[in-house]
């Protein structure tokens, strides 16, 4: 299910407002910004060619002799580029964009950079490109998408108030991210240092942990072990005893470190889940169906 979130045509003022749907900003795309030029970097993106698009929307940026519609071919390149997962690129290209047209593209200039930010994991600035996203927006639904984004984010740095007055600032209806947050808040996190301990004990730190299979997986491999490393002592089988003794302690050892991963791995899907359920699922996203219209969607 998708709506329109943010349309960015050009009809003759820099910022006309048409509201669609609840929520549509306009702004303008000139004449001369058509389809037939993008073709070739709008089949690279279908195709899931990252790099190449960015490439050819960069190619565009610089042949077109209009600053604003150059700002937008470098901000397609940017989201090109984040797609790859080459933030340090999509971020030089949102500079870029900013650069030739300083303004046109507040909105999605800051969504991007918290996007990335967030791939990043570096959540201070996730938050901080999710304020000025806020800040930017006219309307509801994005100011509470990024609200929400900045929630996340500073849950994910244990920033427990920043999170609630994030969502306080929200315009929408935050019932639920305001209750995943208080169950996260009000949870606990599991030990590192008391599952290497259980650990000792083949499968018990795994299941300190909730990793039942990995437990029942620790069990009966370093049972299997024990037991032939028994058998061929009984048998004067040195070699075949020392073998087996030698992947005995790597599995053991193994026990104990799982354990110390686990509770660790424990704590992040716990913490990624209160994020995911703070965020919602909402995600916005370009609509390239529309060039020469230039415009984001909300995807659910």
């Amino acid at each position: 299910m998708e709506k329109t979130a943010l349309v960015f045509p050009r009809c003759g003022k820099l910022f006309s407002t048409a509201w669609k749907t609840g929520a549509a900003i306009g702004l303008c795309a000139s004449a001369a910004w058509a389809a037939e030029p993008a073709r070739l970097a709008l089949e690279l993106d279908a195709e899931g060619r990252r790099d190449a698009a960015a490439v050819e929307f960069r190619r565009l940026a610089l042949a077109d002799g209009e600053a604003e519609n150059a700002g937008r071919w470098f901000w397609l390149a940017a989201h090109e580029y984040a797609l790859g997962k080459q933030g340090e690129l999509s971020n030089r290209m949102l500079d870029r964009a900013e650069d030739v047209a300083p303004r046109a593209l507040a909105v999605p200039v800051a969504w991007l950079r918290a996007e990335n930010a967030l791939q990043d994991k570096d959540w201070t600035a996730a938050a901080f490109h999710f304020d000025s996203l806020r800040l930017k927006a006219d309307a509801d639904d994005v100011r509470e998408f990024a609200a929400r984004g900045s929630a996340a984010a500073r849950l994910r740095e244990k920033d427990f108030a920043g999170a609630r007055a994030a969502l306080a600032a929200a315009p929408g209806d935050c019932a639920g991210a305001r209750a995943a947050l208080d169950r996260y808040a009000g949870g606990r996190d599991k030990a590192p240092w008391l599952g290497g301990v259980l650990g000792l004990v083949p499968g018990l730190g795994y299941i300190y942990s909730g990793e039942y299979a990995n437990a029942a997986r620790s069990i009966i491999l370093n049972g299997l072990f024990l037991w032939g490393m028994a058998e061929t002592a009984e048998d004067d089988e040195w070699g075949v005893f020392a073998v087996l003794t030698f992947a005995e302690f790597t599995w053991y050892s193994g026990s104990i470190y799982g354990g110390i991963d686990s509770a660790h791995r424990r704590n992040e899907r716990r913490l990624s889940a209160a994020a995911d359920a703070i965020r919602g699922e909402r995600r916005l996203r370009p609509d390239l169906a529309q060039v020469p219209l230039f415009s984001l969607k909300f995807a659910f």
